[in-house]
């Protein structure tokens, strides 16, 4: 099922590295647009956040019904990405970025679905990385949108809404399973005690989100500040945390060769150390370019661990436990980005930088201290609820 693989990435490029962190990439625009402040700006891509998981709760009700997720994923993006070419006022994109951010937030549980259904269980943990990557390319295309209508930003939303529409469609074409029947193959919806296993994963993760709000959110505008009148360097920088954030397909092979575990923490690291570095020479190429660089595939390496995560924890509701996971990543972005909206100055950007890579260096304790306790046990084996063992499916 290549073409199920191919479109989902696509899907995930455009709801992701196209209607939701596209607003990152566009905010110096909108700033000089709407006369907007790094308050407002952290605010606004805070409901963006919260969107998402709003939409990843509704997700994973819908569970059983992937088909129609995806359906949502494509509504919401396109809706959102059209509403943001044609707003007048900044009230106006602000609901239309919420809009949009919603679409992410239905695309990766309704894909984590429709992969289950589709492939054979010894294909889906690599499939579902190399779907993840989606969002690295979707990067990259979003940077090549702006460098071609860099002076018409409203025709870059319009064409953004387009490739999402687009992307629906062929997922919904790959699909095979679409007269599946459900009620036999899939066990009941997931309960809150059901997911109780992924607690330490859940802090873990929302840490990580509120780490990455930094970049995600005033990574170009603080390289746009540091380098005024050139403006593609910051776009360059972007596309390049885009195209190494594809690395992040290969997350599933270094949980295989290593652990969850050790994953986690070295690319949670690696994340975290790229987002001081960028506050710290946002101005310098070779810094910068580093930083970004190694941003981009630590944080799109992050997203798969966390879907593999909720796959091995919680095999039976891997939807909805993806779904929970990469809610409390979006919390954490969206905490991040209010509270960074307010320690950031494009000018001087090193303070809010490096508290949020501080915060992703503190991601790694969850995972340690759970990791201390089933170590530290010392008669019978004990469980290992967070999944941290290197385990088979």
């Amino acid at each position: 099922m290549r073409a199920l693989v191919v479109s989902g990435m696509a899907l995930i490029a455009a709801t992701y590295g196209l209607a939701r962190f596209g607003y990152g990439l566009f905010l110096p625009r909108f700033t000089e647009a709407f006369q907007m402040g790094s308050v407002v700006s952290g605010l606004i891509q805070a409901g963006s956040f919260l969107s998402f998981c709003f939409a990843a709760v509704l997700a994973s009700r819908l569970a059983a019904r992937p088909r129609l997720v995806v359906v949502c994923a494509g509504a919401t993006a396109a809706l959102g990405s059209a509403g943001v070419a044609a707003s007048p006022t900044a009230a106006v994109l602000a609901v239309s970025v919420v809009l949009a951010g919603a679409g992410a937030g239905f695309a990766t549980p309704g894909l984590v679905t429709l992969i289950e259904r589709n492939l054979a269980p010894a294909r889906q943990e690599s499939a579902q990385t190399v779907v993840n990557a989606g969002t690295g390319a979707g990067i990259v295309v979003a940077g090549i949108i702006l460098l071609l209508v860099i002076d018409q930003w409203r025709l870059g939303w319009a064409l953004m809404a387009a490739m999402v529409a687009l992307a629906t469609v062929a997922t919904l074409r790959a699909d095979r399973s679409a007269h599946q029947d459900q009620a036999t193959d899939r066990p009941p919806r997931a309960r809150v005690r059901d997911l109780a296993p992924l607690a330490w994963p859940l802090v873990a993760a929302a840490l990580a989100g509120a780490s990455s709000a930094a970049l995600w959110t005033f990574g170009r505008t603080a390289m746009a500040a540091a380098r005024t009148g050139e403006e593609t360097y910051s776009i360059v920088a972007w596309m390049v945390l885009g195209a190494f954030g594809v690395l992040g397909a290969s997350a599933g092979k270094i949980v295989q060769a290593w652990s969850l575990r050790t994953a986690w923490n070295v690319t949670v690291v690696v994340m975290a150390g790229a987002t001081i570095l960028l506050g710290a020479a946002p101005g310098a190429p070779l810094a910068a370019y580093l930083s970004v660089a190694l941003f981009g595939a630590g944080y799109t390496a992050v997203c798969g661990v966390l879907i593999l995560w909720a796959e091995r924890v919680v095999p039976d509701h891997g939807s909805e436990g993806t779904a929970a996971l990469f809610i409390a990543l979006a919390v954490g972005q969206a905490a991040g980005s209010a509270v960074l909206g307010v320690l950031f100055s494009p000018g001087a950007p090193a303070l809010a930088f490096t508290v949020a890579g501080v915060i992703g260096i503190l991601a790694v304790l969850p995972a340690t201290k759970r990791w201390s306790e089933v170590r530290s046990s010392s008669a019978a084996p004990a469980p290992d609820p967070a999944g941290l063992k290197r385990v088979s499916r």
